[in-house]
């Protein structure tokens, strides 16, 4: 029993411990992630070597067939059609942003700095350009920061009309624990098994499978 105890205790830690997520960007994106006493660097990727040419080149291996049984994406869209695509379509939105809505509301924000100076070659383009940028950035930023549960976090938004091109730059500092990863994961990924096997059954498919084969429909 002692040692089922300190497993579960082990587990419990393990998943209580958060996931610190790092980004920032100047001239490039760079993300990097630690758990613990792990470090990942998530980008800007590695280069990866190139590989050594082999010799001999063995001839592919032929792809064993699909069974019949296995409807492909093309086949499934002609029998559902166009309407059938943008229901998909509509409830994989709706499923996207619940799981989002979720996802960060457990995210906790430490700290949160976006600077964009807004410039192009002409002045009248530039107010306009600001005009729009100020109208999509705090907006935005402010519902992500709600959703997150973050109250001190800056924005600012300038115009350059000294310089011809813009600049951005951005720096976030974000955790969340694994436990709700692995859930929020778990969860999105069963609901969009459903969705998929909703949409290859087909209008009335669960309706026929329920019935023998033989019964009369009333």
């Amino acid at each position: 029993m002692l040692a089922v105890a300190v497993i579960v205790l082990i587990l419990a830690l393990l998943l209580a411990s958060p996931v610190s997520v790092s980004a920032s960007f100047e001239q490039e994106l760079t993300v990097t992630a630690r758990y613990l006493f792990l470090r990942f660097r998530l980008l800007p990727q590695k280069e990866k070597k190139p590989a050594r040419k082999k010799k001999e080149e063995k001839p592919e291996a032929e792809k064993p067939q699909e069974p019949a049984s296995k409807k492909s994406f093309r086949d499934i869209l002609k029998k559902r059609g166009v309407s059938g695509l943008l229901e998909l379509l509509s409830e994989a939105a709706s499923l996207a942003g619940s799981v989002l809505r979720r996802f960060f509301s457990h995210v906790r924000v430490s700290q949160f700095d976006l600077f964009l100076a807004v410039a192009t070659e002409d002045a009248a383009e530039t107010a306009l350009l600001y005009g729009r940028a100020c109208a999509a950035a705090y907006p935005a930023v402010g519902a992500l920061m709600q959703a997150c549960g973050c109250r001190r976090f800056g924005v600012s938004v300038v115009p350059d009309f000294q310089r011809s091109k813009s600049e951005v730059r951005f720096r976030m500092r974000a955790r969340i624990s694994l436990f709700y990863i692995l859930r929020e994961g778990l969860s999105a990924l069963l609901r969009a098994a459903k969705l998929w096997q909703k949409f290859q059954s087909g209008p009335g498919g669960a309706r026929q499978a329920e019935q023998p084969p033989g019964a009369k429909s009333t």
